[in-house]
């Protein structure tokens, strides 16, 4: 069995972060991402950039997304 990378490995310095299109409208909705070429995706507060973030590897981040856009009931809306 092939182990799995861990999607937290990459370097802070790296993470080319962009902000959220929803971000901004004061919903207090402020997410940043960062995509990385193997495909790792990581997910920020844009208000507070010293928080943790949470790190997906490729085939999780199509889980997670294609979950919430099918209306999966674990992301209630």
């Amino acid at each position: 069995m092939t182990a799995k990378h861990d999607p937290y490995a990459h370097d802070v310095a790296e993470a080319n972060w962009a902000v959220s299109r929803f971000s901004g409208d004061n919903s207090g909705s402020c997410v940043r991402v960062a995509y990385f070429p193997n495909g790792d995706v990581w997910l920020g507060d844009d208000k507070d950039p010293k928080l943790q973030h949470l790190a997906f590897r490729a085939d999780e981040w199509d889980a997670f997304t294609r979950s919430i856009r099918e209306g999966d009931p674990n992301f209630p809306a």
